[in-house]
């Protein structure tokens, strides 16, 4: 029978299971709102869920995702989830409080202290610097707390009975330390935090169990049916984008902007402002993310997007020097808090004023791979892509001209998607590059138009000056 794998990809809005065949073939697509986990909060820096709704949820519908028709069978099964999520919970795998959440901020204290008194940087929405605010808030329950797991952890529990085992790539956020595959003892000796809480860590694409037998009745699955460590949703997003050797590098047009590549040694940034994951085949994947991105086209835009969309097809570049930011500050390609954007342009129409955005954002991108070349990573010809901007085929020309790059897009792209290459990968390939290669199809690659990219050259040129002007860097 022709092998089917499953990516439970949970979100921060719902559940959602891709199962595919071993060329990329989409067999079932089931997803599930858990917005109703949500627990309410007047303190804006406070994003908890209830974990025990995700349970019940998970259990609904699971025996309908997994179950495979036909002439396929289910062989492995991979867990994705959001990056920094922590849960605190039992011997049992029983949660003891809610999920606190990626963009959960409240631990800001405790992270400066992190950085200053271990080294290790970390941010307020890193797991680490939560855990951290529970033992220093709430001593009793991290007392009573067996294990600090993710929320990808805490899935894979539900369908493998494991609740102790986790990735290197959920790891990263707890402060696991990539270089050398271990916990820092500063972690235990500096901040308090038994190595004994954390869990165990194994490479993406390891298998680590099988689905519970359990499950397995339920489903109707007579075999057994290997788990394989994933990753965070952004991680295996990528592997679905088709970056797969030395020199690929990956944008996702979101809310965002966000980079991510694949290098054979991660180099240091002087700023500090680049973080790193692992690829389970020892390379390095460096990434970070600017602020602009779809929410400040949207922010403008609303939902006239398709309308302008359609409308700049084939106009010339606008001469627009816009930094379209929806909000203070911006992260990458330079640090500045009190950051704001700016339009220089003179608006002759609407379209004009959107196709300018979308320049706006494309120069960013420009801005970010040149920062990437100056630190010292190698870039190919190709930029791939994914996110909800890069289905606007107008943009992935405007890209295409600004980078000079091909700019590449995979017919599937998805966390849920990634994930199952993922469960690909530790059972029926060799590695996830062979995965890739055979499960990933790219439907789209626009070349850049010499002589718009002459004349976006100039622009640039323009938009860098006007940065510099407003002092956004020096």
């Amino acid at each position: 029978m022709r092998a089917a794998f499953a990516g439970i990809d949970l979100g921060t809005t719902g559940i959602r299971v891709i199962l595919a065949d071993e060329k990329g073939t989409i067999l079932s697509v089931h997803s599930e709102n858990i917005l109703d986990s949500t627990v309410p909060s007047d303190d804006e820096k406070i994003s908890e869920q209830d974990p025990h709704f995700w349970r019940s949820v998970l259990m609904t519908f699971l025996h309908r995702a997994l179950k495979t028709e036909g002439d396929y069978e289910l062989r492995a099964v991979t867990v994705d989830s959001t990056s920094g999520t922590i849960i605190p919970v039992d011997r049992k795998g029983q949660p003891l409080y809610n999920a606190l959440l990626h963009n959960d901020v409240r631990a800001q204290e405790e992270s400066r202290n992190i950085t200053e008194k271990t080294g290790i940087s970390v941010k307020p929405s890193f797991a680490l610097s939560k855990i951290l605010w529970i033992r220093n808030n709430l001593p009793d329950l991290f007392e009573k707390t067996h294990t600090f797991i993710h929320a990808a952890d805490y899935i894979k529990g539900l369908i493998s009975g494991d609740f102790r085992t986790t990735d290197f790539s959920n790891a990263v956020k707890t402060g696991y330390d990539l270089e050398h595959f271990r916990w820092p003892p500063a972690i235990s000796g500096v901040l308090g935090i038994p190595q004994e809480k954390l869990p165990v860590v194994v490479k993406t694409g390891e298998v680590f169990g099988e689905l519970s037998r359990e499950l397995r009745e339920e489903i109707g699955i007579h075999h057994a049916v290997p788990v394989v460590a994933g990753a965070t949703d952004s991680t295996t997003s990528f592997y679905s984008s088709g970056a797969e050797r030395i020199g690929d590098w990956n944008t996702t047009v979101g809310t965002v902007l966000g980079i991510r590549g694949i290098a054979s040694e991660f180099l240091v940034d002087p700023e500090g402002l680049l973080y790193a994951h692992r690829h389970p085949e020892g390379y390095w994947l460096p990434g970070a993310a600017s602020n602009t991105g779809g929410e400040a086209v949207r922010l403008f835009f609303g939902d006239r997007l398709e309308e302008y969309d359609r409308g700049i097809a084939g106009m010339a570049p606008t001469g627009s020097l816009i930094y379209p930011l929806a909000r203070r500050s911006e992260k990458f390609p330079f640090l500045n808090m009190d950051a704001v954007g700016f339009m220089n342009c003179k608006i002759s129409s609407p379209l004009a004023l959107f196709k300018g955005f979308l320049e706006g954002v494309a120069f960013v991108e420009r801005m970010i791979y040149e920062k990437i070349e100056c630190i010292g990573y190698p870039m190919g010809e190709r930029v791939y892509t994914m996110g909800g901007g890069a289905y606007s085929d107008p943009w992935l020309h405007i890209r295409a001209d600004i980078l000079k790059k091909n700019v590449c897009r995979a017919r599937e792209v998805e966390a849920a998607f990634g994930a199952a290459i993922i469960a690909a990968s530790g059972v029926h390939f060799k590695s996830i590059t062979e995965a890739i290669d055979h499960m990933v199809n790219i439907e789209t690659v626009v070349e850049p138009d010499k002589e718009s990219s002459t004349v976006y050259d100039d622009i640039y040129g323009r938009f860098l000056e006007e940065c510099r002007s407003r002092n956004l860097f020096t």
